[in-house]
C-alpha cells in the first residue's frame, strides 16, 4: 500500500529534512509541498540537497488536494487557525509545531498566552513521543510531534520521576543546542556576530 503524503510548510527546516524521509519511503508518495513564499518554484531550489531526488515543485496551500496523511510543518500558532480545512483534505494528521502538544486550554493560555481556537480538539491529539505513548499513537489519526528539547528531557527524566527520584522543583535542565533551534526565519538570535559579547542564547530561561 502506498499511503498519499502532502506537507503543509515544507520550506523550513523541519519541512526539508521531512521531505528527505518521506521521498527515500519506499510506501509513500509525495503528493504535495506547500511554500507561499516559493509557489511555484522547484523544492530543490530551497533544499540543495534533494537534488537528484525529486523534481517537486512548491504549491500554495490553497491548492491542496485530498491526501492519505497530511503533516502541517507550520510555524507556532498557524496549524490550528486552519486545522477544520486541514481535517477536510486528509484523515489523519501529523503536526509538527507545537499548536496540539499541550491537553488543556488552561494549560495552553499558561504557556503560550492565548486562548485555543479549538480546544476540543487537544485531547484528540497524542503527544508523539514513541517510546511512552506507542500503543496511543497506533490508535489515533491525530498526532502531535513532541519538541526536540522536550523530547530529550523527557526520555532522559523519566525513568527517575517514574521512581520519584527527583523533585520537579529541584531539577535543572541545560540543553545544548544550534542556532537552528529557531527554525529558518530571520531573527536576531540566530545570527553569527563577530563580537563575542554580541552572542545570545535561544530562551534561557523560561523555556516551554
Amino acid at each position: 500500500m502506498i499511503l498519499r503524503v502532502s506537507i503543509v510548510g515544507a520550506s523550513g527546516f523541519v519541512g526539508g529534512e521531512l521531505l528527505r524521509l518521506l521521498l527515500n519511503h519506499p510506501n509513500v508518495s509525495v503528493q504535495q509541498a506547500t511554500s507561499e513564499t516559493y509557489n511555484g518554484k522547484a523544492v530543490k531550489f530551497v533544499h540543495p540537497h534533494l537534488r537528484g531526488i525529486t523534481d517537486l515543485k512548491f504549491t500554495s496551500m490553497h491548492d491542496l488536494k485530498e491526501c492519505d496523511v497530511l503533516f502541517l510543518a507550520l510555524p507556532h500558532g498557524k496549524a490550528m487557525q486552519n486545522i477544520e480545512h486541514y481535517l477536510a483534505l486528509a484523515p489523519n494528521i501529523i503536526d509538527l509545531s507545537a499548536d496540539f502538544r499541550l491537553q488543556s486550554q488552561d494549560s495552553y493560555r499558561e504557556w503560550y498566552g492565548v486562548d485555543h481556537p479549538h480546544p476540543d480538539l487537544l485531547k484528540k491529539f497524542v503527544y508523539g513521543i514513541p517510546e511512552l505513548h506507542r500503543e496511543k499513537m497506533k490508535g489515533s489519526n491525530l498526532l502531535s510531534s513532541a519538541g526536540c528539547n522536550a523530547t530529550a528531557t523527557i526520555l532522559a527524566l523519566y525513568p527517575i520521576f517514574k521512581e520519584a527520584l527527583a523533585i520537579a522543583e529541584r531539577t535543572v535542565i541545560d540543553v545544548k543546542v544550534g542556532t537552528s533551534e529557531g527554525g529558518r526565519a530571520f531573527s536576531e538570535d540566530s545570527q553569527h556576530p563577530i563580537s563575542a559579547g554580541s552572542l545570545r542564547s535561544y530562551k534561557p530561561v523560561g523555556h516551554r
